[in-house]
């Protein structure tokens, strides 16, 4: 992959085959190859993994609608666009009928129809060193778990399709017995299936895959299943995975908070705190890489950019909640948490940072009171948003730290908790608090982590998923106090945590039907 998985092009190929009635009318495009004409040797199966992980940097994945579904439900931004699209899924009133809800859907199930060719097809391939059919076929059960998880937590009842369609009724496959528990069940095999193949390091493996970057691996696969039990309640299933995680000795916290948001790939590749990740890249090609085949003219941006940052869309801008928890705290030297300054674009000339966007803050036409989203945006230095480079985080290793913390608190075991928890604030020179936290009750404990996970991880699609996890929106007394956070709550009704299925689909498919919020 030379380390950018997305850029290897042999990638519209085999969604599609057709059967001809007359042999003379069979004319083969090489571009677009048949199943039965693909999966022949090492190299086209290798191919079409990396056409897998293609489906990341779509809109409908981690380009842009993924992210800003779950910052946008939280209580960290609210939105301001002039899409309603943006602002009903912000305010959970957005209607089955709005037809953008369909970016998120066909995303996914792009990644889950890759997934179930490769699994499908791989096995037959005859001339492939087997060690190396293996770890494919890990990434692909991997990469069909992301996407089911997320489809769970978004959609709740999503259609389980584990095949590629044979006939007329798999093409219209059915979620009338199917629930977010049952597609956790299936997330879980598939990690487990996963886990059971993939390396801990590609560095230590020979074949086409030597050394590449990016690639799932077994750490990857160990933390998505923990949070799968997490997303339950299950501390005590989720705990043994996120401790081999933490034990593995292949992930430490990089020195620099600001380093997780470089745009810089030298930068970006020496991050140790990285466990999977959609990769974007600065090229100023000429084709956005919003969906469809990919091709040598794609640029690969990150459109997550352009939509948070004030120079460009600004759909998006933080919560007086944000801008306020993250200034509670100072580091032993008296100064703003870093993770602040790396989060929240604001006029601090106490601590130099009086410029935006690569020029002063006052002549950029900003008040001195003003607050905005650094963290993803072009905000240091106002390079074109629409040529961003930032990798988006989708498990790193902070976010382990402390969901191992939470696993263990709730185990009854807070004193080993609170040392994980300030390991991360250790990074940020924060103060020493281990002993205070070791001495709190699980309740009080509860209350720091949530903070700590907010100053680490705010406006990385996290704290919506805490929010709904914690049961914070079926308690009265917490719904109003996220209801005084982001006035977005104040539209929330019950059944309304998850996004309706598209109307599109629904009209579609006579064999689905909706969920509570269609």
């Amino acid at each position: 992959m030379n380390n950018k998985i997305l850029t290897i092009l042999t990638l519209a190929f085999i969604l599609f085959g057709t059967n001809a009635c007359n042999d003379e009318l069979e004319i083969v495009d090489p571009n677009r190859l048949s199943s039965e004409q693909f999966y022949e040797n090492e190299a086209q199966a290798v191919a079409a993994v990396d056409a897998i992980y293609n489906a990341l940097i779509i809109d409908g994945m981690y380009q842009r609608v993924t992210p800003i579904y779950d910052d946008g439900r939280g209580d960290e931004l609210s939105c301001r666009s002039p899409w309603t699209f943006m602002t009903g899924f912000s305010s959970f009133t957005l209607p089955a009928t709005d037809a953008a809800l369909e970016i998120f859907w066909a995303g996914h199930y792009i990644m889950i129809s890759r997934a179930n060719q490769v699994l499908e097809n791989i096995p037959q391939v005859e001339d492939i060193d087997e060690d190396l059919r293996g770890r494919l076929l890990g990434q692909a059960y991997f990469l069909r778990a992301l996407a089911y998880f997320k489809l769970a937590n978004t959609h709740d009842n999503a259609p389980l399709i584990l095949e590629t369609p044979k006939g007329a009724e798999s093409f219209y496959p059915s979620n009338t017995e199917v629930n977010r528990s049952i597609i956790y069940e299936q997330v879980r095999l598939d990690l487990q299936e996963a886990i059971a193949r993939l390396p801990l390091s590609y560095n230590d493996v020979t074949g086409a895959d030597a050394g590449q970057e990016g690639r799932a691996t077994k750490g990857a696969a160990q933390s998505l299943l923990g949070m799968t039990y997490l997303y339950e309640g299950n501390y005590s299933d989720a705990l043994p995975l996120f401790r081999e995680v933490v034990n593995s000795n292949q992930y430490a916290l990089a020195d620099n908070y600001f380093d997780l948001f470089s745009q810089d790939p030298a930068v970006e590749q020496s991050n140790p705190g990285r466990i999977f990740w959609a990769e974007f890249t600065t090229s100023e090609n000429a084709e956005f890489n919003w969906g469809g085949d990919p091709n040598v003219n794609w640029r690969q941006f990150l459109a997550l950019t352009p939509t948070y940052s004030v120079g460009d869309f600004f759909d998006f801008f933080p919560t007086e909640f944000l801008y306020n928890e993250m200034r509670k705290e100072l580091t032993v030297d008296g100064t703003l948490d870093p993770r602040y300054h790396a989060t929240i674009l604001s006029y601090e000339p106490e601590e130099g940072y009086t410029t935006a966007y690569g020029v002063d803050w006052f002549e950029r036409g900003f008040g001195e009171n003003d607050y905005y989203i650094k963290k993803y945006t072009n905000a240091v230095n106002g390079t074109d948003a629409f040529t961003s480079g930032f990798n988006y985080h989708i498990i790193r290793y902070a976010d382990v730290l402390l969901l191992y913390a939470e696993c263990l608190a709730n185990s009854g075991n807070i004193a080993e908790a609170a040392s994980y928890v300030q390991q991360v604030r250790d990074r940020a020179n924060l103060p020493d608090r281990e002993a205070e936290f070791a001495a709190y009750s699980l309740d009080q404990f509860m209350d720091q982590l949530e903070h700590e996970r907010i100053m680490e991880l705010a406006i990385e699609g996290k704290r919506w998923y805490d929010i709904k996890r914690w049961g914070l929106l079926e308690n009265a007394a917490e719904l109003e106090e996220l209801q005084s956070h982001d006035f977005e709550f104040n539209t929330y009704s019950e059944g309304k945590d998850i996004l309706p299925i598209p109307q599109t689909e629904l009209d579609r498919n006579p064999n689905l039907v909706g969920n509570s919020a269609n």
